[in-house]
């Protein structure tokens, strides 16, 4: 598929979202012509498989109340429970598909005529609106997806940073969810196990995040990605970032002491990528990532317009999204909580050496309780 738009930027997006700033309709138009990018299968049903997998299939279904949104997924068509029962073919009636989700490899799939439930059968008609702007509206939670790749440009090596935002306005918080790059997990439409940042080696974004919806069995509405290049540029033209470092330790030739310390790009970058050093492992790394993001968020919210304008025009080659800039306003004017109330949602496993490589081993019932915890 070709990209609308191509480039935007990494929390740059999310951030405009939360740092509680307002735009003219002109600004937002004009801003679009630079920050929007679409992934292949936005508009379209889920690939068989993405949702509905097996481990989630004994849990209780949501209640009439909180409805679950279909993500960027956007069902081409409704079936009735007995219909979907039966062959995996369209009903009769079914309207014409304009095309079908195509796969990191190319190949062409099958898609899911309605929205499923975990045992392979349609659910009531959804009762969310499938448009991410109608859905802002709503007390459906969102689930946003923040990529950072381990390379300077976009589109090369590895998911190394996998963050999951979740807005939630009964409960009026932002959640923050880091899957560990080495969690071991079935990438959809490829034969075995593997670890989830490949990926974005696979199939760049877009298969990264199918493979982040499958582990969790949750549709993401948005997401937003950063070559490392991007991450230490956007860090230098905001004048750094804040944070306090939990001990000692040095990587890359920067040294960090516990204390509040400002941080420009480049030790940022070292900051959040050292986890040998650290007790707590690639967790400790997911925490200190999360720590640089908010401090991000909170140093872009305090920007003019015009100024992230000009943060844009210079990082179109190192960021992108497939938020539109008039959804990123909506976005903070709807949940303009976000900024001021925060939780961390920690994913529990092992490191499990298997076949000669070091996995993060998450068990089917923590990937149960991470579903319940945020759809």
């Amino acid at each position: 598929m070709q990209a609308r738009h191509k480039w935007a930027g990494l929390v740059l997006a999310v951030a405009l979202a939360l740092g509680g700033l307002t735009y003219q309709r002109q600004q937002v138009q004009e801003l679009g012509q630079d920050v929007y990018y679409e992934l292949e299968g936005d508009s379209l049903p889920p690939l068989p498989g993405v949702l509905d997998d097996p481990v989630f299939a004994e849990l209780p279904p949501p209640s009439p109340d909180q409805p679950v949104s279909w993500g960027r997924y956007k069902p081409a068509e409704q079936r009735s429970p007995v219909a979907s029962s039966q062959a995996s073919a369209p009903a009769a009636d079914a309207q014409p598909k304009p095309r079908a989700p195509t796969s990191a490899s190319g190949s062409t799939a099958q898609t899911n005529a309605g929205p499923q439930t975990n045992s392979g059968h349609s659910a009531a008609p959804q009762t969310a609106p499938t448009r991410f702007s109608e859905r802002l509206t709503t007390q459906t939670r969102l689930h946003i997806l923040l990529i950072g790749n381990d390379q300077p440009q976009l589109g090369r090596g590895r998911g190394d940073v996998l963050v999951v935002l979740t807005f939630d306005p009964v409960a009026q918080k932002l959640t923050f969810l880091s899957i560990p790059r080495d969690t071991r997990v079935q990438i959809p439409e490829r034969d075995g196990m593997a670890k989830i940042n490949a990926a974005y080696a696979l199939g760049g974004p877009t298969l990264q995040t199918l493979a982040v919806e499958r582990f969790l069995g949750i549709p993401m509405d948005k997401f937003v990605e950063v070559s490392m290049d991007g991450f230490q540029r956007v860090i230098d033209l905001v004048g750094g970032v804040e944070v306090s470092p939990p001990f000692a330790f040095e990587l890359d030739g920067q040294q960090f002491r516990p204390g509040r310390v400002t941080l420009n790009g480049e030790q940022a970058l070292a900051y959040t990528r050292m986890r040998k050093d650290d007790p707590k492992g690639d967790l400790g790394r997911n925490e200190r990532q999360q720590e640089v993001i908010r401090s991000l968020m909170q140093s872009l919210g305090k920007r003019s317009p015009e100024e992230l304008s000009a943060l844009l025009q210079q990082l179109r080659s190192q960021v992108r999204t497939n938020f539109s800039p008039s959804e990123v306003v909506a976005l903070r004017r709807t949940h303009n909580y976000a900024l001021e109330q925060q939780s961390v949602l920690r994913p529990a496993g092992k490191n499990v050496r298997i076949d000669g490589q070091w996995f993060y081993v998450v068990a089917d019932q923590e990937r149960q309780r991470l579903h319940l915890a945020l759809r």
